[in-house]
């Protein structure tokens, strides 16, 4: 019996921010990253870089590429939505 979830469970439990803040909040988040998770995020997102490019020119292997970027998507998220248990328990 392969029963469809309730609308609400599949909807993410984010609180609504404007354009403004958002890109506010986006900024904050790249500021806090380090360097190399600033260029290997940009590389990724903007350029459509590979993790093994990545790694030859940053000099360090692709699992670490790997970390750095889930570092930096971490670091992102979190200055635009607050930690999980702030998007858990709003109060």
């Amino acid at each position: 019996m392969n029963r469809p979830l309730p609308p609400e469970w599949g909807t993410p439990v984010l609180p609504p921010i404007s354009p403004r803040a958002f890109w506010r909040r986006g900024q904050r988040g790249l500021r806090r990253m380090t360097k190399r998770q600033r260029a290997i995020f940009g590389a990724v997102r903007f350029e459509g870089a590979s993790y093994a490019e990545l790694a030859q020119r940053h000099g360090i292997s692709v699992e670490a590429v790997q970390a750095e970027l889930a570092k930096a998507l971490s670091t992102l998220a979190r200055a635009v939505y607050g930690h999980w248990w702030q998007r858990w328990w709003p109060w």
